[in-house]
């Protein structure tokens, strides 16, 4: 963490105004790691800390993530459901976001014995919540909006981006998503994005950017996707998710993996090509990693039976 200079400082004290508890105090301030899309900094003030994240509205124009309006809704939603870190205010000018901070570290989901057993419980509090994100998500519309909004840009998209293209278009006729079945879902879930509550040991998720209303089978197979899950953990997690191991439920799970590993390549690409010169993100290695993921996933011997598994009767058609 590097100590961040008195304009950003003034802009900080400004978020934190809006709020009375707040007002008019004299903060230090530390960026934090990560904060790819926005500016996030660990506050305090004597002994109080909190997280301010200032906005960049940038990745919105060129459709990588919600309107602004969408993710300060959804985050504030998320703390209210209790998986996500409460928050303290919401400013308009500058538009930024002021949360709690979190004591704890940021588990190795693909690693950690305990992290199926840890993340389940959140994902139970989200999903079963009753409650309702601001807009849905539909992962196959969403990847195309992705791979058009990079096409309008000019980029570039992967050699045998149309045979997947076609591909994922069979897969959303099999998964059949139905919108009122949708529950509240984080859909970026990864390391970074856990904190491990240094006292109770549970899972706290943060970063609310891309999250949406979704089928909870989209939820766990991004997961499974995203941190590299083995056959054996995604099966793990699919498993306690659903607390038992019905095929179809664990073909649907299998499958969104493929999907996700596509949607997020949409991500990169599009990121990729509007990276600042001094971005030192690496979002060539992420897309890499998601194309990779999906040929391993489409490519598994297992694959058509998982369509089959999964498929209503007249998908099969």
């Amino acid at each position: 963490m590097t100590i961040v200079p008195d304009t950003e400082i003034t802009s900080i004290e400004a978020v934190l105004s809006t709020n009375p508890d707040w007002a008019g105090c004299h903060v230090t301030a530390h960026s934090l790691s990560g904060g790819q899309a926005h500016k996030n900094y660990l506050v305090e003030d004597g002994s109080r800390r909190c997280v301010v994240k200032l906005w960049n509205n940038y990745w919105e124009t060129v459709g990588v993530l919600p309107a602004a309006h969408v993710v300060l809704e959804n985050t504030r939603i998320a703390a209210d459901i209790g998986v996500g870190a409460p928050v303290i205010t919401v400013s308009n000018e500058p538009l930024a976001l002021a949360l709690d901070f979190v004591p704890g570290g940021h588990p190795r989901l693909s690693d950690d014995d305990d992290s199926v057993t840890r993340l389940v419980p959140a994902l139970h509090r989200l999903h079963h919540s009753g409650r309702r994100f601001l807009n849905d998500i539909n992962p196959f519309n969403l990847a195309r909006q992705r791979m058009e909004a990079a096409r309008r840009q000019g980029i570039e998209l992967p050699p045998g981006t149309s045979a997947i293209q076609a591909l994922m278009d069979r897969l959303e006729t099999v998964l059949a998503l139905d919108p009122s079945q949708f529950v509240p879902c984080h859909l970026d879930i990864w390391d970074a994005n856990i904190i491990k509550d240094t006292s109770s040991m549970t899972y706290n998720i943060i970063d609310w950017d891309l999250a949406g209303n979704s089928d909870p089978c989209y939820e766990i197979g991004f997961i499974a996707a995203q941190n590299g899950f083995g056959k054996e953990k995604a099966r793990a997690l699919f498993e306690a998710y659903f607390g038992n191991a019905d095929p179809v439920k664990m073909a649907r799970a299998r499958l969104f993996m493929a999907v996700a590993h596509w949607s997020n390549s949409g991500l990169w690409i599009t990121a990729m090509g509007n990276a600042a010169p001094n971005d030192d993100a690496d979002y060539a290695g992420e897309l890499r990693t998601c194309w990779e993921g999906l040929v391993t996933e489409i490519t598994a011997p297992d694959f058509p039976d998982l369509i089959k598994a999964a498929a209503k009767p007249a998908a099969l058609v």
